[in-house]
């Protein structure tokens, strides 16, 4: 059933109608008093703010002041968020605002999110109440939202926590009988930082419609012959531009890339080199180029990517060129790479997420690209690695799910599928590139990685991954495992003729 969007009830509703036997909904029951029941009157100080500016304006915070919030605040904001309509008008909501430093310690142990504010707010609802079509969620989620708005309005930060652990340790730790549902957290706080600037949204034009569904959905799919080219770019450019909080360098995977470069490439400044030119195709969020190019300085570097703003921010790290892949635009400045231009030519962790049929195109375009005696570098995920294992492993115990939650080394890239290094050697010698060299990195979980992966796992189960770790680490020091088995797959090539 749909949320019922009542008003706060006038006194004339309240007050008993002569012959009408059945009261307004929302008022006392018959023998009760009026006092007994909310009457939607502020508890707290009322700010003015207009309320198109508290819409456009809040911002999620994610970093917070140590100060303690007045109590007296956050049951205001509480209070608005109560006033959200709920299912049936049911109201099956209990909230419980965590203050205590103890407690909260508590909670951040389950996720790191909830050790950023001063005060969490667990939202919970009942368990068997409006569970059809979500209602119990939906109901929770707008009492969330009000708060988000009563909070900016009072000048308080909040962040909407969806991944807190388990839920049901959240619930155990704050005390809720098992009937309440964890629904999710609200991190309340002074903000520390206020973004000025909202993430850039999608054109109202793209997502809405009448009367009937008249557009293309972006995939909901991991796979990616389950996209289309233009989609992908849509999704893409969409995940760069709005601020991709991911946008962060891992420590493991820093250090395949540092070991590759080491291996195969010099610093671009040798003796006799000059202008030296790197093409990096397809970096997306640009997590790998800006590592290239700081230990690399001696490289001229030109991006090659799908849209001209994902090029253009990726070329912001790098200090280069736009360049477009497959499809220049010529009105946007956005041509294609010069054919035989580069000596190095770098497509890393890219190929996962293009489409089989796309795959033999782009690798022609690398062997296109390069300069007779230059080097094409290929670095991809392989499907001979333990990394297929780590995807069962997580939709088994629980984890994320949904096509930016893909373990990749770059997360929120869209759809990613670890590739069979037979296939991948296969289409770029069709393309007429030969391969030089072979290099494998990292057959079993790195210790950072087990401790990120970890992260929100218990003390007891933390200790059996991290002695699992201990145990892998012997197994990768044999000769040959690394090549044969290692996660992060490397190709050194160079044209065929």
């Amino acid at each position: 059933m749909p949320p019922d969007d009542q008003q706060p009830p006038s006194p004339e509703v309240v007050r008993p109608q002569p012959g009408i036997p059945d009261e307004p909904e929302g008022s006392a029951p018959a023998g009760r008093a009026a006092a007994e029941f909310d009457a939607g009157a502020p508890v707290g100080p009322t700010p003015q703010m207009d309320f198109w500016r508290a819409v456009y304006e809040r911002r999620s915070i994610r970093k917070f002041k140590s100060d303690p919030v007045p109590r007296e605040l956050v049951d205001q904001l509480m209070h608005a968020g109560i006033w959200a309509p709920s299912s049936c008008n049911y109201q099956m909501w209990d909230l419980v605002a965590v203050d205590d430093a103890a407690t909260n310690r508590k909670l951040a142990e389950l996720s790191l999110q909830m050790g950023n504010a001063p005060v969490n707010v667990i939202v919970s609802y009942g368990r068997d109440f409006s569970e059809e079509g979500w209602a119990n969620v939906q109901s929770a989620s707008a009492l969330i939202q009000n708060m988000s708005l009563a909070a900016h309005v009072l000048g308080l930060g909040t962040f909407w926590i969806t991944q807190m652990g388990d839920r049901e340790k959240v619930r155990e730790i704050v005390g809720l009988p098992y009937d309440r549902l964890v629904i999710a957290v609200v991190a309340v706080g002074w903000p520390k930082f206020a973004p000025k600037q909202g993430p850039k949204r999608r054109p109202l034009g793209q997502v809405t419609h009448w009367n009937h569904y008249g557009g293309r959905p972006i995939p909901s799919s991991t796979r990616p012959a389950d996209w289309e080219p233009d989609l992908l770019s849509i999704y893409q450019r969409a995940r760069v531009l709005n601020g991709l909080r991911h946008n962060k360098p891992r420590a493991w995977e820093v250090r395949a890339i540092d070991a590759l470069l080491e291996r195969w490439v010099g610093d671009g400044r040798e003796e006799g080199a000059r202008d030296k030119r790197w093409l990096d195709v397809l970096p997306c969020t640009g997590i790998v180029s800006e590592r290239i190019a700081r230990a690399r300085p001696g490289y001229r570097y030109d991006v090659a990517e799908r849209t001209p703003e994902v090029a253009e921010f990726v070329a912001a790290r790098v200090r280069g060129q736009i360049r477009a892949w497959p499809h220049a635009d010529a009105r946007a400045g956005f041509a294609a790479p010069e054919d035989g231009a580069y000596d190095v030519v770098s497509c890393l962790y890219r190929l996962e997420d293009v489409a089989p049929a796309e795959r033999a195109e782009l690798a022609r375009a690398l062997a296109r690209w390069v300069k007779p005696g230059g080097r094409v570098i290929v670095g991809f995920v392989s499907r001979a690695s333990f990394h297929d294992w780590t995807e069962k492993l997580r939709a088994r115990r629980g984890g994320l799910k949904g096509v930016e939650y893909v373990l990749s080394p770059d997360p929120n890239i869209g759809p990613f599928e670890s590739l069979a290094p037979s296939e991948i050697e296969r289409a770029l010698s069709d393309a007429g590139l030969r391969v030089v060299a072979r290099f494998g990195q990292q057959a079993v979980p790195q210790p950072e990685e087990i401790e990120f992966r970890a992260r929100n796992f218990g003390p007891r189960k933390k200790s059996i991954a991290r002695f699992a770790g201990r145990v892998l680490a012997a197994l990768e020091r044999l000769p040959g495992v690394q090549n044969a088995r290692g996660r992060f797959r490397y190709l050194l090539l160079e044209r065929a003729s």
